[in-house]
């Protein structure tokens, strides 16, 4: 005969208190998301403390991030009309980085743009319009055609380029001043150095079909605002009668050679 035993009850494990939730981690988040809106809702004239003194902006409307202005002035010369979108990492060195459109009256440009107490370098510049409208700032007037720009870079002081890559192309090139305003053609100016330790910068120059024929090599002094073409040029069987005329009155002081073509040195002014 057995007996058993009765087995008294195990008691239940207590679970441990619930220490109250800590919300102090999400405090950098929300001082972050704060100081983010704020920034995003600065107007764009706040783009004018980052600015040399050259630059000058006015007509201001937008924020900080995506802004214009109606009107930009370098060295209190009409430079256009800009817009713009901000980069802000550039800001906590002191620089702007932004993606810029700017417009003077036909012509118009795109690039991606980087501007501090230095200067300012462009990467990327696509563009181009009437030369025409170049004359407000500083082309010598009378010249029309239309220009293209495909540069792969541009660094300037504001006050001259230190250096400029990629290819500057114009086409229906004429002016007033020479052969009676009779059509030039067109022509490629090919960039791929640093400017000389004067400010001297030089490019390849060809043409691109048309009543002359050029290859030459392209000098501007920047301080001068002189610029000098040199190499040969021939008038081609469809020249404008005007213009053969003028070559042809180049051949009898500077004589051709082999090939027909006459030697040159075509200095111009901007």
């Amino acid at each position: 005969m057995s007996t058993s035993r009765s087995r008294r009850p195990t008691p239940e494990a207590k679970a441990p208190p619930r220490r109250p939730r800590s919300y102090w981690p999400l405090v950098p988040l929300a001082a972050a998301i704060a100081a983010a809106t704020l920034i995003a809702a600065l107007p764009a004239a706040v783009l004018t403390h980052f600015l040399p003194a050259r630059v000058r902006l006015a007509d201001l409307s937008g924020t900080i991030w995506h802004g214009a202005a109606g009107r930009l002035s370098i060295e209190g010369r009409d430079a256009g009309a800009i817009e713009w979108r901000l980069h802000p990492l550039g800001l906590l060195h002191g620089a702007l980085q932004l993606d810029v459109h700017w417009v003077a009256l036909g012509m118009s440009v795109d690039g991606a743009t980087r501007i501090d107490r230095g200067g300012l370098e462009a990467r990327g510049i696509r563009g181009g319009g009437p030369i025409g409208d170049l004359a407000r700032l500083g082309l010598t007037p009378g010249w029309s055609g239309t220009v293209k720009l495909s540069l792969a870079s541009l660094e300037t002081s504001l006050t001259r380029i230190d250096s400029i890559t990629g290819d500057v192309r114009v086409s229906d090139l004429a002016s007033t001043a020479i052969a009676g305003g009779a059509d030039l053609g067109g022509y490629r100016a090919t960039f791929s150095a640093a400017s000389a330790a004067d400010g001297t910068l030089a490019a390849r120059v060809d043409d691109t079909g048309g009543p002359l024929q050029l290859r030459a090599k392209v000098t501007i002094d920047q301080s001068a605002h002189r610029g000098v073409i040199s190499g040969t040029l021939a008038a081609r069987p469809q020249a404008p009668a005007a213009l053969a005329a003028l070559v042809a009155q180049m051949a009898d002081v500077r004589g051709r050679d082999a090939l027909g073509r006459v030697p040159v040195d075509l200095e111009f002014t901007f």
